[in-house]
């Protein structure tokens, strides 16, 4: 269909396809209710990965996602006292399934070493053990019991002794502290800071963290359960400050509602603005503004048929779109008065509706002729830009250019059916002259440097190779923690505890098995050969739950040893040695039985014994209804030039080695997204410039205006490099997307003004022409991006300035770099 014919049936049907956009529009705007948040970041790594893939299973299974931790500061006595009463009012809410409580060493000791002795000792300690038992040994530890007891220094040691006379438990002890992190200080029962001044409480909620509506109600309770605590104790000066993962959830989730509201306001008022101050005509503004609304919303409908949840910078394309989609409209609304005042009579009568409407016909079809195929190219090459985002690993950033790209592609359906019906609706109410929309000036500017091509070159090409040189210092930044919010309470009391507790190692290595049984037995091997690497150096600290819960298969290997000990005659010998010290009978009648009667208790997961080390064991223990995970924990030995121990190196080790392991580690999990972010910052970079060539090809029909409209934003993407390198600002996940965005959208003004250049003779009766739709429309986009520097999320906010840059130099090398490569007036005629 032909331009006049397709602008003919727009005059027909112009309210028809109004009343249509508005249905769909209200349809769209319903479907937002669906809409879903995802305020996990570790979603936005990709699948398939060990490094990605090990570290999520660690998190879901012994990270915080499931915790509460509260952090209590104060004097002894009083931070002691409000943990005490928190305890019991948290275990008291609906939404908490336990908590921590006090933890009473000494009972913990008799619950584990008393019953369970035996299912504690190690092999390699009954050559010592044997010798104990013998009559010397029995009257030289006998002696040693006496000697302690007549200096006492603390209450519980005769407490001690007689539940030991032997001193058997210490060889258990030795057990037990292959599991370090059970040997945390103690305060009043509670895990106290490295500092003394403070304590932690852990809290088990029974919901998930990622369930919003729960996570409200439960950060509701908690801060009420505190407040009460402290007006009950008389408002101690005690510090209470809470983290955990319900608080990052509920943190996200508003961050990304309130920054989604402020920068999308923003840029469509910016956006408006922008277009009333370059036309100075209120009453086009429905011209523009309703196909921008209209494309955002039917994006973010058609998003839900793709994806159950959006995240902070998927969420960020509305603001882009803003920008972007206005440029079609600007482009539109100034040729179209420009073929209107073309087709105008000097000193005409007011026409009647039917020569009226002719006339917006024949402006339309003009305005669709002149602009339809750079139009196409325009939006092509930008949705270019985003569909190679797309291609991306992330799904955050693959998120935001699919998203993206479908608003470029109803935009571009806007620019020939509703455009024009709008356009229809604006010409047959205009009334009187229209403003002249050229720019005479900025035509002599391209004029000007088009004469001085050489100079122009010269200087650019030296800018060029100034920025490529900067630009090898670039540095690519993988941390997780640019992707969260700049100003997070309680990131700051996580950092906090980390810093003031004992820490667990940088990573673990999980394995799995049929049941816990399975998992523990696998769990003892993977630890048994860390203890070999960390006696070797490789490792520096290794910590296990073999120590605290032995599997049943190393539990009957010790009861069978301890079983052939000649237990009976020892515990006989001990009486007797015991009576001649003077020592009194009653107390150690316990050990002594305990000593002489066989054992064949075995401790299990859930026993009683263990419950006050709950907290512990689930660290490194889940049990999953088809399967059992448990966790080492592990610290490779640092150096000098790897700080964080040599992960990489480490883990190819451990899964060569150690067949099915799961190896988790943030600075692995880095070490390998460096990578990812490397290969796709290439390939972002060669993929944007051949898509965009081969377009710029298909549209303009030449090699050389092909590559006069592309390489003015190649040098601009080198310039933004060589900035970045040299202002230290590295590439992160999420600015990872500003090289293809730069040669998607600033090529767009390249594409105008070459494909006019053809059409008008001359670079400066091209930019006369499109100078204002060109400097308004970039202004736009600029301000689309730069609103995103008001984000709470600093990766976002860094985005939105880099993009604002780019896109700023890119349109003066537009009128200052271009001309030079377009040809002259003389050679378009010959």
């Amino acid at each position: 269909m032909t331009a006049s014919r397709w602008a003919e049936f727009v005059a027909r049907s112009h309210r028809v396809i109004l009343v249509g956009s508005l249905v769909l529009g209200a349809v769209a705007a319903l479907s937002l209710t669906q809409l879903k948040l995802d305020v996990d970041v570790l979603s936005m790594l990709p699948g398939g990965t060990p490094a990605f893939d090990d570290f999520k299973t660690f998190v879901a299974d012994f990270g915080q996602l499931d915790e509460v931790l509260i952090l209590i500061d104060g004097a002894p006595a009083d931070r002691v006292a409000v943990a005490d009463g928190l305890a019991m009012r948290l275990a008291a809410l609906p939404e908490i399934g336990s908590v921590q409580s006090r933890i009473d060493p000494l009972a913990v000791a008799d619950g584990l070493l008393g019953p369970y002795l035996p299912n504690y000792l190690p092999l390699d300690a009954y050559a010592d053990i044997e010798q104990r038992l013998t009559p010397q040994g029995i009257a030289q530890q006998v002696a040693v019991d006496k000697a302690m007891l007549a200096a006492p220094f603390d209450i519980s040691l005769p407490r001690m002794v007689a539940a030991d006379p032997l001193g058997l438990r210490r060889f258990a002890a030795r057990t037990l502290a292959q599991s370090s992190s059970a040997a945390a200080a103690l305060d009043g029962g509670y895990v106290t800071a490295r500092d003394g001044n403070a304590l932690l409480l852990l809290a088990r909620p029974r919901g998930s963290a990622f369930d919003i509506a729960f996570s409200q109600r439960l950060v509701g309770g908690l801060r009420n359960a505190v407040a009460a605590t402290l007006a009950q104790l008389g408002e101690p000066h005690v510090r209470v400050a809470v983290t955990g993962s319900y608080f990052f959830a509920l943190e996200d989730a508003t961050t990304m509602r309130d920054d989604f509201v402020r920068y999308t306001c923003l840029a469509l008022v910016g956006v408006l603005l922008l277009f009333w101050l370059g036309y100075g005509n209120l009453r086009a503004l429905p011209f523009i503004t309703w196909p921008l609304l209209l494309s955002t919303l039917l994006a973010f409908a058609l998003s839900l048929l793709i994806y159950d949840e959006l995240n902070a910078l998927s969420l960020s394309f509305a603001a882009i779109l803003y920008g972007l989609s206005i440029d079609s409209g600007i482009h539109y609304y100034s040729r179209l008065q420009q073929e209107w005042r073309r087709l105008a009579v000097p000193q005409e009568p007011p026409l009647r509706n039917g020569a009226r409407r002719t006339r917006i016909a024949a402006a339309t079809a003009a305005t669709l002729a002149s602009l339809g195929p750079a139009s196409l190219a325009s939006s092509a090459t930008t949705a270019a830009a985003f569909l190679i985002i797309a291609m991306s690993q992330l799904s955050t950033v693959r998120q935001l250019g699919v998203l993206t790209a479908l608003g470029m592609a109803v935009t571009s359906a806007e620019f020939f059916v509703l455009y024009p019906a709008l356009g229809f609706v604006f010409l047959m109410r205009q009334r009187g002259a229209l403003r002249a929309l050229e720019t005479p000036r900025l035509a002599a500017w391209a004029e000007a440097a088009q004469r001085h091509a050489t100079a122009v070159r010269l200087a650019t090409a030296a800018l060029a190779v100034l920025a490529m040189w900067a630009a090898r210092h670039l540095d690519i930044d993988p941390s997780l923690l640019r992707l969260r919010p700049g100003d997070s309470p309680a990131l700051h009391v996580q950092e906090e505890i980390a810093q003031r507790f004992a820490r667990d190692a940088s990573g673990a290595v999980l394995v799995r098995g049929a049941d816990a049984e399975a998992a523990l037995v696998a769990g003892e091997q993977v630890a048994a050969r860390l203890r070999t690497w960390r006696d070797a150096g490789t490792v520096a600290e290794v910590q296990s739950l073999d120590g605290l819960l032995p599997s049943v298969a190393t539990q009957r290997q010790r009861l069978a040893r301890w079983d052939a000990l000649p237990r009976a005659a020892a515990a006989r010998q001990l009486e007797i040695a015991l009576g001649a010290a003077g020592f009194a009978a009653a107390p150690f009648a316990p050990a002594l039985q305990s000593l002489a009667t066989p054992h064949d208790a075995l401790l299990r997961p859930g026993d009683a014994a263990l419950v006050p080390l709950t907290a512990i064991i689930d660290r490194q223990l889940r049990v999953r209804p088809d399967a059992a995970l448990v966790a080492a924990y592990v610290e490779p030995t640092a150096t000098d030039a790897q700080p964080r121990g040599d992960w990489p190196r480490l883990a190819a080790r451990l899964r060569a080695e150690l067949p099915g392991v799961m190896v988790a580690s943030r600075a692995l999990l880095e070490d390998t997204l460096h990578g990812v972010l490397r290969h796709e910052l290439l390939l972002f970079v060669g993929l944007a410039t051949l898509a965009n060539l081969v377009l710029l090809l298909l549209v303009l029909r030449g090699v050389r205006p092909a590559l006069a409209a592309l390489t003015p934003d190649l040098i601009v993407v080198a310039v933004l490099f060589g900035l970045m390198a040299a202002a230290g600002v590295p590439v992160d996940p999420i600015n990872l997307v500003v090289t293809p965005l730069i040669l998607g959208i600033g090529v767009d003004n390249c594409v105008y003004v070459t494909a006019l250049t053809r059409q008008l003779g001359s670079v400066g009766g091209a930019v006369r022409v499109a100078g204002r739709a060109i400097i308004v429309s970039s202004l736009t986009t600029i301000v689309g991006f730069g609103f995103l520097a008001f984000s709470t999320y600093p990766a976002l906010a860094a985005m939105g300035r880099l993009v604002a840059l780019g896109l700023t130099i890119s349109l003066i090398a537009t009128f200052g770099l271009l001309p030079t490569l377009l040809p002259r007036r003389e050679d378009l005629h010959r």
